[in-house]
């Protein structure tokens, strides 16, 4: 964090520290409405606190409390205050260029030329200004012909001819010693790791950036960086924006959305091609159209002269001028004549707010090729519970044994096919990948007749050593690799990391991490596992309780079942008949009870699926559906929505033979328990059955559970047990924050196992649902009081 002269006092509290009403304090956060409820201005102090003294936060706002907005509102007072203290000349606007070391020089002269520096900056910040009010002109006066005259008009597509044997045939390979681009040097450097499309963009632009690096405009910083997971989620964020005073200032945010060419390509013939052959094949086409000569070039791609760097300056002053989701960029590529996907690229530099989905910020290859500087910036991953695994995702490779098959039947018709025109080193690494994959095949049929138990670890030399290798091979492999890379014949693969050293550049570089998420416990899992080594000091956590009244929550964790027997559902447990069938009686009295929607989540679908085959056996199915219908999770995600609507359709339309409504069987960690919203009637009741424990056998957990043990060697403290208990909980707490969406939502919540009760599982649930939650509850007792949580919501 840079030193100030000043610090920046928090919204809604006084010089002396007192805190103003609710409504001046939302007032001063710019919050779109009279007055934010308490919790929202909670969290947004939070944040701006966070931001001001350069901390690493995790901040958990149950969904339905508005928890978009208010990092919004908080994130961007703080920019704006920033800014102003920047303008009164309290801050250095940048402390690297000004920062002077003792060479004698006077300090009439350093002030010259600090002066000179802040005149030039400002100069042109009014020149971009300038621009920007131009395009919003521009952009006025294209509104007003749309609506004067209806419909787009469209231009003659080119026709795509169909690609021949020369296109798939590899060039010309000089090897390790041989010439090579300046690209390829430094890809196979810091860039090793990139995507063919990501090291395409720096190959295509690499000598324009060289040339106009003299000229390069200063970057606006600082900024925030906004991730999320989805794009569907961003383009929410971009429409809670335009409703705030940033975005409908006058002179609003610069706000630029980064996306992929799935969602930005505006080349007909491109995007068909990735309809018919996938995102890979999309990319591909992209990039072949970008190398081609002026016949084959893509028409929408700016060239590399003044020409083509005033085009995409004039798609940045169009797409700053106002905020713009991803949709509006895209049509505003197509008003210009200009590649929207790279066009919002080369607008990041001026930017305030950056949005992106996760892998194009948490990966640093993509990071520095896309020139994403962090420096003294905010970085906001909003939905962040998940954010651990797909760190993991990233960086780890599962290669299975039909993809092993399938990639040596494909170099084997390549080999057939073109095995008369390739020539010298493509030969000879063709055939290498040939053996490779062949003593791959073999490993995996070995591995697959040895006795069942758990597997070893191997590192790269053991692994070659059992392909019938030695280590000395393994410099021949890096060669496979780059030529792999180089040629672009296949997909690169990527390597296992540890969380901790794939996340540090961002928190090394950035002013503040901010992690926010509607269910982010346990949280101690961020903190071990993002910022080991760091200052305990660094890190901040907030969580605040549901916006809903306490009244409009009922909790049980149930030890008993109807006839007395113990609710403890282990891994061994779920192959005893009498607990299924305590199982079926507690969830018939229940399911008598709650109105309208009743969501079931199991740990698996093993154990789902054996459920349903006992009850199916015992009638105990039947006679639920003569409660409510029932309904279960396929695994067939294609089938997911399909389930879904006749789960709604139940509930709005009960049938005699269902009069209570619907009931849905649902999978911890399946696409219900994540990304599906189930509000109002929807979810009355949850019910959790068991607790979702990871396979404790996989060899991927051993590892990471080993790892944490020596990461955390405290006496006492088991911290591959905390990692194995917070997966767990983890995945508890996102299947139960799917209920209660809104202030007027209700539901009551069932944790149907004994073990719930112990400390440290009770103490990893969210803080809103544990202060509501009865420990050690029989179930008697439970349905009383589901039954007068009801009487009271009717």
């Amino acid at each position: 964090m840079p030193e100030t002269s000043l610090v920046l006092r928090t919204p809604g509290y006084t010089s002396s520290g007192e805190q103003e009403d609710a409504s001046v304090r939302s007032r001063q956060f710019h919050f779109p409405y009279p007055t934010a409820y308490e919790i929202q201005l909670a969290l947004m102090t939070a944040l701006f606190e966070a931001i001001e003294q350069g901390k690493f936060g995790v901040f958990e706002s149950p969904t339905g409390t508005g928890k978009t907005l208010s990092l919004l509102c908080s994130t961007l007072t703080w920019l704006q205050m920033n800014r102003q203290r920047h303008t009164m000349g309290e801050l250095r606007s940048n402390e690297k260029d000004t920062t002077h070391t003792d060479d004698g020089e006077p300090d009439w002269v350093v002030a010259h030329d600090e002066a000179k520096q802040r005149r030039a900056l400002e100069q042109h910040e009014e020149q971009l200004r300038a621009s920007l009010r131009l395009a919003r002109e521009h952009l006025a006066e294209q509104r007003q012909q749309r609506e004067k005259y209806k419909g787009p008009t469209k231009r003659p597509r080119r026709s795509e001819e169909p690609p021949s044997d020369d296109e798939f045939l590899l060039a010309d390979y000089e090897g390790l010693d041989g010439p090579r681009a300046p690209w390829s040097q430094k890809a196979a450097s810091n860039d090793a790791f990139l995507t063919p499309e990501v090291r395409n963009m720096m190959r295509v632009y690499e000598a324009s950036m060289q040339s106009s690096s003299a000229i390069e405009e200063p970057e606006t910083t600082p900024k925030i960086f906004f991730a999320s997971r989805t794009h569907s989620q961003l383009a929410q964020l971009v429409h809670e924006l335009k409703k705030t005073h940033f975005g409908q200032a006058e002179e609003p945010v610069r706000c630029i959305a980064l996306g992929s060419r799935q969602h930005m390509c505006i080349h007909e013939g491109v995007r068909k091609w990735g309809s018919l052959f996938g995102t890979e094949a999309m990319n591909e086409r992209c990039l072949e159209m970008m190398e081609g000569g002026k016949s084959k070039r893509c028409e929408f791609l700016p060239s590399l002269d003044a020409v083509g760097q005033a085009q995409l300056n004039d798609y940045r002053d169009h797409a700053l001028a106002e905020v713009h989701d991803m949709e509006e960029l895209v049509q505003l590529g197509k008003q210009l004549h200009t590649c929207p996907y790279f066009g919002a690229r080369h607008s990041v530099r001026q930017a305030e707010l950056v949005t992106m989905p996760y892998n194009l910020l948490l990966q640093r290859d993509a990071r520095e090729t896309l020139q994403l500087s962090l420096e003294d910036s905010i970085v906001l991953i909003d939905e962040a519970h998940n954010l651990i695994d797909t760190i993991l995702s990233t960086y780890t490779t599962e290669l299975t044994q039909s993809q092993i098959d399938a990639a040596l039947s494909q170099v084997n018709m390549y080999l057939e096919r073109f095995a008369t025109r390739l020539k010298g080193t493509n030969e000879e690494y063709m055939c290498t990948m040939q053996v490779l994959l062949r003593a791959l095949q073999a490993f995996c049929a070995k591995a697959e007749s040895a006795p069942q138990g758990p597997l070893p670890s191997l590192t790269t030399a053991q692994l070659l050593a059992q392909l019938g290798g030695s280590a000395d091979q393994i410099n021949q492999l890096v060669k496979l690799e780059r030529w792999l890379k180089e040629t672009r014949i296949a997909k690169k693969v990527r390597v296992h990391a540890d969380r901790s050293e794939a996340f540090q550049p961002i928190v090394e570089a950035a002013r503040a991490v901010l992690l926010a998420g509607g269910t982010m416990e346990p949280i101690a899992d961020f903190q071990t596992q993002l910022l080991a080594g760091w200052p305990a000091d660094k890190f901040v956590s907030f969580s605040c309780g549901h916006i809903v009244p306490p009244d409009h929550i009922v909790g049980a964790i149930v030890d008993a079942g109807p006839k007395g027997l113990p609710l403890e559902f282990t891994h061994e447990s779920w192959q005893q008949p009498a607990l299924l069938d305590e199982l079926a009686h507690a969830l018939c009295n229940y399911g008598n009870i709650v109105p309208r929607g009743m969501v079931v989540f199991f740990p698996s679908y093993a154990s789902l699926e054996g459920a349903w085959k006992r009850w199916t056996e015992t009638g105990a199915l039947e006679r639920l559906g003569r409660r409510k219908q029932v309904y279960s999770e396929p695994r067939e995600a294609s089938q997911v929505d399909v389930i879904l609507q006749k789960y709604a359709t139940a509930i709005s339309t009960p049938s005699a033979a269902s009069p209570k409504g619907a009931i849905l069987f649902a999978v911890v960690g399946a696409k219900l328990s994540e990304g599906i919203n189930f509000q109002d009637d929807l979810a009355r009741c949850v019910v959790m059955v068991g607790l979702p424990f990871p396979q404790a056998k996989s060899p991927e957990l051993a590892e990471r559970r080993n790892y944490m043990r020596k990461a955390s060697p405290a006496a006492g403290h088991d911290a591959g047990r905390e990692l194995y208990l917070n997966l767990c909980m983890r995945a508890v707490n996102q299947s139960l924050g799917r209920a209660i969406r809104h202030k007027d939502d209700y539901a009551a919540f069932l944790l149907l196992d004994r073990r719930y009760a112990r400390t440290e599982i009770l103490s990893r649930l969210p803080g809103w649902i544990r202060a509501q939650v009865r420990e050690h509850v029989r179930f008697g007792a439970s349905i009383a009081a589901l039954a007068k949580f009801f009487r009271s919501r009717s």
